[in-house]
């Protein structure tokens, strides 16, 4: 999410990562044949991403120098696929004018 000014000046960004890992930790059982990171069911499974259909609500409060008319904001639900690889999904925009 981004939050722009009349003039295009930044005045908050924020990232919202949903993620899901599965990680062998040592205390899980050993992977077949050894193969402990390519076992999924020797694995712990960590989900911190969004099942389909379920949604996220989030609030923040942007504090405003005065002076300020309007504000674009910008909001985007992008899929990372590879570190450096993003296709975005949606994204929405609306204007605010004081």
């Amino acid at each position: 999410m981004t939050v722009k000014d009349q003039d295009g000046k930044v005045l908050f960004s924020k990232i919202k990562d949903y993620e899901v890992y599965d990680l062998h930790l040592p205390s899980n059982k050993p992977g077949y044949l050894g193969f402990d990171d390519w076992d999924l069911t020797a694995m712990m499974h960590i989900n911190l991403g969004l099942e389909p259909l379920e949604t996220d609500s989030l609030t923040f409060v942007v504090p405003l120098k005065a002076g300020t008319k309007s504000v674009e904001i910008e909001a985007a639900y992008k899929f990372m696929y590879e570190e450096n690889d993003t296709a975005v999904w949606k994204k929405v925009s609306k204007k605010v004018e004081f």
